[in-house]
């Protein structure tokens, strides 16, 4: 007992005699544990906080829409469907709110309504005939406040009061949805410009709509699941397909109804004008006879929602990241951790063979390597579990606020993570000090209790090259030679300053192509000053006079009517994408406005009457090539097919671009120009008020956006991301910190006695430090070599994972970008060196010296 006691007062000893060897074992295991365990639970902690928000709120599990609305007897279907739980009927319009060219979908609120409950942010929830609730963006961008007065307008030939009892609103909150989680998309509207700016909610007796719009759903067998996992996403297939095979005889039902309908109206009119009863007869005959269409239905899932499935494609992006990331972490760690272990186990012989002579067992010698190397992982995976689901998940889920509506992210425990975390530490501590130790014991005790000899000098490759090793100096010479000697350690600081040089390179080189993104889409491809939307429903006069206004600016140098519609494409197992049509009246001055070209080649991309050119991004992601076809869907769920003709350069959104001709072609109709884009040349941000304002006042224009501001504004939304990029660095800087000060404290541990012996020799301390920084510099350089190659491998996997859906990141690295990761590389290495060079001037040469002999 006495001898176990010793032996392990010795393993708190040996902790204490060697704090920096401990700290260092326990700092590069920390960072790989946390940065581990801290990028892989932000994924499922974001999932978490949405699905949690979606149960809190009761988001609808399905959503059922018709071409000529629902009436009760379809309500009743729906009920009499097995597993519903929950049938939520609701009335919606798109109207423009006021003079502001914004366009909202209004819905029906009652107090009863169980579905797609509101969060709100100011205010209450409308209660009074004339109250009007807001989406929370419209408050955010200082649209609109509360108490403010709003009048409904909308569409040419269409009038608010046809499905309005007022037109007339007063705002008295504002709220946020979670079937809007994505802070800009809306989704699109069949009115105006094409697309949704906000929500908005009034009292369900403030609509005079005779039939309900639309349905939400719920079903009793998915209360208990969770959004976003695999068993939920079954169910809600098969409740969808249920659905569907439900209403299959509702068109043919609700089209008798419309026809009954139509024949009543026919008789009351004619009754009412006093007509001879043939008449009425006959008009009603002829009224069941030409009635509309077989109305369609729609039925659809949460995918539907406006970044829904994007979100969890961007939980799911960051879980990659995760799984590449670390692996950095954990094998350098490995890799130190080897070598540190084996030199401790080495400076350990006298001991471990004067403990085998006095009859200690082998279990009993390695334990202290054991314990030792097992408390350091230990402490340094608690440590690292604690930074990494703590403060790792905030950071990163921050970054995507500006992206999101949804509430403070909720933080879990993940026993799978911390497992992992633990067994790949105790590999890297435990099972190296295993290792070390275990090649030592084979030893006899007369053996280790001698010093080890040193390897026998060996002439090295450079030498073969006597004209070169002939011309170099005693002190290159040796420098050379050791760095050949210690080729484990030379691997080591190669291959850790390498993998430090790489992060650095990837989080500037993620900031270069983000960065890049609005200077090379808002000028080099949008290449127009300013968009203005314009109403269709304008009076002669109004056109007249915005006519006349831009004719009269004399900045403008150029024009171009172009047709902007928003539609939805569609494919199997690819997530539902808003995209711009994008048709110009003149295709010959496109160029002007627009520039189609090749990424890679550079080569024009020219509009033909054979298909369409579509973006990048939106190729990749239905990959479709030329000669493909792609599904489109309009704001009415009507699928149309369209030919892809060429493939063009484009960083943000989506966009189909086609010849007046072909748009005809595929959707039947003549393209009616909602949009004029303007150019101007040197004018600042004073004089663009000005003009915003004289086209605002004017009746026609609906919307003025200009490009300066769009790209603002998208680079204001990118630099949300800054904030990982830093952490990006920060982590690789301590990693490197933490390398080269245990791989150099190894090369001075290691050389003690020829250090004394340089020393006594009469060498100066600066000229001892340099003795070793000379190998150290040429390591860190030949690390930062490799790691600007293994920089642009990194960069390039991180781009392809962290792409959202409706962007893509220029492949690029600025040259300013190899010199900061080099630079900062340097700058850690040289504060390595600075505390080495402390810790070379204390050397007590003559106890160095000393020998066991």
């Amino acid at each position: 007992m006495m001898k176990k006691r010793a032996l392990w007062k010795d393993v708190f000893r040996e902790i204490g005699r060697t704090k920096a060897r401990f700290l260092s074992i326990f700092a590069i295991i920390m960072l790989g544990v946390s940065f581990f365990s801290g990028i892989k639970s932000a994924g499922p902690d974001m999932l978490d906080t949405a699905a949690t928000y979606y149960k809190d709120l009761r988001l609808m599990d399905l959503r059922v829409q018709s071409t000529y609305g629902l009436s009760e007897r379809g309500i009743e279907q729906l009920r009499g469907i097995p597993g519903v739980q929950t049938v939520q009927p609701v009335y919606s319009s798109d109207v423009f709110l006021g003079d502001s060219g914004l366009i909202a979908k209004v819905y029906s609120y009652a107090d009863n309504n169980e579905l797609n409950g509101y969060k709100l942010t100011a205010g209450h929830l409308p209660a009074a005939s004339g109250e009007i609730v807001l989406d929370e963006h419209l408050r955010e961008q200082d649209k609109f406040k509360l108490g403010d007065s709003i009048i409904f307008g909308g569409e040419a030939g269409e009038k608010p009061e046809q499905s309005f009892r007022t037109k007339t609103y007063t705002v008295v909150g504002f709220a946020q949805s979670p079937q809007y989680i994505e802070t800009a998309n809306r989704g699109t509207s069949r009115i105006g410009k094409g697309t949704l700016d906000a929500f908005a909610l009034i009292p369900e007796g403030d609509f005079t709509l005779p039939v309900y719009t639309e349905a939400y759903l719920s079903f009793k067998d998915t209360v208990a699941q969770t959004a976003y996992t695999p068993a939920y996403d079954k169910l809600i297939e098969q409740h969808l397909s249920g659905v569907e095979e439900a209403l299959k005889d509702y068109p043919a039902q609700r089209l008798e109804e419309l026809k009954a309908e139509a024949v009543a109206a026919a008789k009351q009119a004619a009754a009412q004008q006093g007509t001879q009863q043939q008449q009425p007869q006959q008009q009603a005959a002829s009224a069941a006879q030409s009635q509309p269409e077989l109305p369609k239905i729609y039925v659809a899932d949460r995918t539907i929602n406006p970044g829904y499935a994007e979100y969890k494609d961007n939980a799911d992006r960051l879980s990659a990241i995760a799984s590449a990331f670390p692996v950095f972490f954990f094998l350098i760690a490995a890799l130190v951790s080897l070598t540190t272990m084996t030199r401790m186990v080495e400076e350990q012989r006298l001991q471990i063979g004067t403990l085998k002579a006095l009859g200690y067992g082998a279990m009993d010698i390695m334990t202290k390597f054991l314990v030792y190397g097992t408390l350091a992982s230990l402490a340094a995976s608690i440590t690292g579990l604690a930074v990494g689901f703590t403060f790792f998940p905030d950071l990163i889920y921050n970054a995507y606020s500006s992206l999101y509506n949804l509430p403070d992210v909720i933080k879990s425990f993940y026993p799978s993570y911390a497992v992992i975390s633990i067994i790949v530490a105790l590999v890297c501590t435990t099972m190296t000090a295993m290792i070390a130790s275990r090649v030592e014991l084979r030893s006899s005790a007369s053996v280790l209790m001698r010093p080890k000899a040193p390897k026998s000098g060996q002439r090295i490759l450079l030498e073969r090259f006597t004209f070169l090793w002939r011309r170099l100096s005693f002190v290159q010479k040796v420098t050379a030679r050791n760095l050949f000697r210690y080729k484990q350690r030379m691997f080591m600081t190669v291959i850790g300053v390498a993998g430090c040089t790489a992060l650095i390179l990837t989080g500037f080189g993620l900031k270069d192509s983000i960065g890049s993104i609005a200077e090379r889409q808002f000028g080099g491809i949008m290449k127009y000053s300013a968009l203005v939307a314009l109403h269709d429903n304008a009076t002669a006069s109004d056109q007249a006079s915005y006519k006349k206004l831009i004719e009269q600016e004399t900045a403008v140098t150029g024009t171009l009517n172009v047709l902007q519609e928003a539609m939805t494409a569609r494919a199997k197992g690819v997530n539902d994408q808003e995209v711009r049509i994008f048709v110009p009246s003149d295709t010959a001055d496109l160029a002007s406005f627009v520039n189609l070209k090749d990424r890679s080649t550079g080569k024009p991309r020219v509009l033909s009457d054979e298909g369409a050119v579509i973006t990048e991004k939106l190729a990749k992601l239905y990959d479709v090539a030329p000669g493909d076809t792609l599904t489109l869907l309009d704001s009415n769920n009507e699928p149309f097919q369209v030919k892809v003709s060429a493939v063009t350069e484009n960083y943000v959104l989506h966009y189909v671009y086609m010849t007046p001709a072909y748009y005809m072609e595929v959707f039947g109709k003549e393209p009616v120009y909602n949009t004029q884009l303007l150019n101007y040349s040197g004018k600042d941000k004073g004089w663009e008020s000005a003009f915003r304002e004289k086209l605002t006042a004017n009746g026609q224009v609906a919307l003025v956006s200009f490009s300066s501001g769009v790209g603002e504004a998208f680079e204001e939304t990118m630099d949300s991301m800054d904030i990982v990029i830093v952490v990006l660095i920060v982590s690789a800087a301590a990693l490197a910190f933490v390398v080269l000060y245990n791989l150099t404290n190894i090369n001075v541990s290691e050389r003690i006695r020829e250090l004394s012996t340089i020393k006594v020799l009469g060498f100066y301390d600066k000229e001892v430090t340099l003795y070793i920084y000379r190998e150290n510099i040429l390591l860190t350089l030949l690390g930062i070599l490799s790691g600007s190659a293994l920089g642009v491998i990194l960069h390039r996997f991180v781009l392809s994972t962290a792409e959202l859906d409706a962007t893509m990141f220029a492949p690029l690295i600025n040259w300013q970008s190899y010199i900061y990761a080099a630079l900062l590389t340097i700058l850690f290495s040289g504060i390595v060196m600075a505390f080495m060079h402390i810790k070379l001037k204390r050397i007590h040469m003559i106890e160095a010296l000393k020998s066991v002999e």
